[in-house]
């Protein structure tokens, strides 16, 4: 089973991630971290300051990890990196062909993913060093999942929001994907 975790960058994704790592039911889940981060230690930009490279090496660890983990948990998914590239976009940081390649490479995978849980914001943003704070940028990154989700998302039947303390989201994705340890 394939499950992804999205949202804008501070919903507590990665807070998530490590809850449900330390569930017994998922000890044989291969647990994929942000890759952003993963991208930043190649001293690439990131958040507002990402480019075509950026997001393509992103894209490229999101198809590993999906190919790669039968069972796996996953902080972002595809959708997050194609969200993430409309802003860069609208923002003249991407390029009209990182787009439409981003755009392409999550109308391959996106249905590979067998429960996505979208974060909404409840919190504010800590400043981790990593993540952007900006308060603007995490808004419009909101309206673009809300687009994204309305129109390519939500017809699919694996894509649920979920919110509440940590322990409330885990035991709601439990509840979805029908385990009851």
């Amino acid at each position: 089973m394939k499950i992804g975790l999205i949202g804008a960058q501070g919903v507590g994704k990665t807070t998530l991630l490590n809850a449900l790592a330390n569930e017994r039911c998922f000890k044989n889940y291969a647990v994929c971290d942000e890759v952003t981060r993963w991208v930043r230690e190649f001293n690439l930009a990131i958040n507002e300051d990402g480019n075509d490279q950026t997001q393509e090496l992103i894209a490229l660890k999101h198809i590993y990890n999906i190919r790669m983990h039968p069972k796996m948990i996953t902080d972002r998914t595809m959708l997050d990196c194609l969200v993430y590239t409309r802003w860069l976009h609208e923002n003249n940081k991407v390029s009209d062909k990182c787009l439409s390649h981003m755009q392409l490479i999550f109308d391959t995978i996106w249905s590979d993913y067998d429960y996505t849980f979208y974060i909404e914001p409840e919190f504010d943003i800590e400043d981790d060093g990593v993540r952007s704070t900006n308060l603007s940028f995490r808004d419009r990154i909101v309206k673009l999942f809300d687009q994204a989700l309305f129109e390519d998302v939500w017809e699919e039947e694996n894509c649920y929001r979920i919110g509440g303390s940590v322990q409330e989201r885990v035991d709601r994705i439990k509840q979805i994907i029908g385990i009851n340890y």
